[in-house]
């Protein structure tokens, strides 16, 4: 019986020290700073469950996106700018756009963003 929890313990330490990801947290701040340095955008609303699944793969490297990435398309969110969704005829979220006004929609993969960003990971 000790053993066995023993066992659970352990792995219940291994999993709560992975975060899923195969990148650092520099590597992330990283590309959210070249994604905003390269003026790419990231259309979304605060309720939007696909935006949280990015945010979340971003993890605290995200506070650099809402710095200057995200745009919030829900008058009813914080610092909305509706009118520049509408704009962009943004219908679903995320939606990125990137400097060449190529646009990609849904949750995007760390090595879809850098590519389509010229940014590195």
């Amino acid at each position: 019986m000790k053993v066995l929890i023993i066992v659970l313990l352990i792995g219940l330490l291994i999993i709560a020290g992975c975060n899923g990801s195969k990148y650092t947290r520099e590597q992330l701040d990283g590309l959210a700073t070249c994604l905003k340095e390269k003026g790419v955008k990231e259309y979304g609303a605060f309720w939007c469950p696909n935006c949280a699944k990015q945010q979340k793969m971003f993890g605290k490297s995200y506070d650099i996106i809402k710095e200057g990435v995200y745009v919030e398309c829900d008058p009813r969110g914080d610092d909305p700018q509706s009118e520049l969704c509408l704009e962009k005829k943004v219908e679903k979220y995320p939606t990125w756009e990137f400097p060449n006004d190529e646009v990609l929609i849904g949750v995007q993969e760390f090595e879809v963003l850098a590519q389509k960003s010229g940014c590195t990971l």
